[in-house]
């Protein structure tokens, strides 16, 4: 009867373990995403700034990311003009038309 009750105990523990691990993780991991977010964000306005510079005044030399990692992809020739800063597997986007 002990063991019994001893069983059903630790499986009832269990499904609450993983009741609140099935809630708790996809959290922890969109807070994570938000911190390398505003890297991948930084990098595509930056590049959309520049990509509007270079379309109202002239050329000049594209921006430069300091931080490992971080990357954008513009291109200035077509409409509407899309870039996309890229940070630790999170993209984030800015169109303008």
């Amino acid at each position: 009867m002990a063991i019994l009750v001893s069983v059903l105990l630790v499986g009832v523990m269990l499904s609450i373990v993983f009741a609140l691990s099935a809630i708790f993780i996809p959290k922890i991991r969109a807070s994570s995403e938000t911190k390398n977010s505003v890297p991948a964000i930084y990098a595509a306005e930056s590049a959309l700034e520049w990509c509007l510079y270079v379309n109202q005044v002239g050329d000049i030399d594209a921006p430069v990311m300091d931080m490992v990692g971080l990357e954008y992809d513009v291109d200035c020739e077509v409409s509407p003009v899309k870039a996309t800063g890229m940070y630790r597997g999170v993209s984030r986007v800015f169109q303008i038309d």
